[in-house]
């Protein structure tokens, strides 16, 4: 079953592993916010999933075929034991077993994945939440990837180990399902993790009613899914308060040497640089692709 509606911001599709009342659930959650939900019924059962980090999104392959999906939604089995699924290196879901999942939804090494059900990877009891709580969560965590522009939503380390730590300590603690607080979660794209940078260097910012001279560190990777070429990076100004409010619309961004090229400002970081994103031909020029 395929469900797409208008989304507010980026557009993150999703994949919902099975269609029980649970499932059906967190899918009109997910619907509330719009971008396209697909649902795997029982009919069409999952034979393996493993993460793509070059892409950011899960290829999941089941009887009838292989999605490619940017989220997983997944109610865990009671055993990992026979379950082909793996995360950042090809680690396996056998191999995350120690450390309960944060909340019991999230698990790091595992990004853009959300179970229904706290899975089976720790021997610590798991609290009981109500299904509305925790497909309300996933709506709000799957948001939180749209509204900030990122391509990775993982689980920290540190505050899953915190949540391990105090269900040990403390097996009535129960925690807060409000909304995912981001202090939680690495937000990313292939830019904040790669080191290297296509361009770092000097740029002119065109916004509305703003014209100054920044500073950028600029990459990018094509997208096999849609065939489009997709640049990011930072924006840096002398002075921070220099740099235009996020969200004012299309900006151009000159190189020396270069065209003005389209692109949008995203979210300002806590050192008051902005984030700046762009689909087709970057600002930088690419290096031929080599001959095969």
């Amino acid at each position: 079953m395929r469900i797409r509606r208008r989304a507010r911001g980026a557009e993150v599709d999703v994949l919902v592993v099975g269609a029980g009342a649970d499932e059906l659930r967190v899918t009109r959650e997910l619907c509330r916010d719009g971008g396209e939900v697909v649902v795997l019924g029982p009919d069409d059962p999952v034979t393996a999933a493993e993460f793509d980090a070059g892409t950011d999104r899960w290829v999941v392959r089941t009887a009838r075929g292989e999605h490619r999906p940017r989220v997983v939604v997944l109610t865990p089995p009671d055993e990992f034991d026979d379950w082909r699924l793996k995360g950042i290196g090809g680690r396996t879901i056998q191999q995350a077993r120690g450390s309960a999942a944060q909340f019991g939804i999230a698990l790091h090494g595992f990004p853009n994945l959300f179970f229904l059900t706290p899975p089976p990877v720790s021997d610590v009891v798991m609290p009981l939440t109500p299904i509305e709580a925790r497909a309300s969560y996933i709506r709000r965590g799957v948001d939180l990837l749209r509204r900030t522009s990122s391509t990775r939503i993982e689980a920290r380390a540190a505050t899953q180990h915190e949540f391990d730590r105090r269900l040990r300590v403390d097996p009535g603690y129960r925690p807060s399902l409000r909304r995912p607080a981001r202090r939680h979660f690495d937000l990313t794209v292939a830019a904040d993790r790669e080191p290297a940078d296509e361009y770092s260097g000097p740029a002119l910012l065109d916004a509305p009613g703003a014209e100054l001279m920044v500073t950028v560190a600029l990459n990018g990777h094509p997208d096999p899914i849609d065939g489009h070429y997709h640049w990011y990076g930072r924006i840096a100004a002398a002075e921070g308060d220099d740099l235009p409010d996020p969200g004012r619309g299309q900006v151009f961004l000159t190189l020396p040497g270069g065209h003005p090229t389209a692109g949008r400002l995203q979210e300002r970081d806590p050192w008051g640089h902005l984030r700046i994103v762009g689909v087709g031909a970057p600002p930088y020029p690419l290096e031929p692709a080599a001959p095969h």
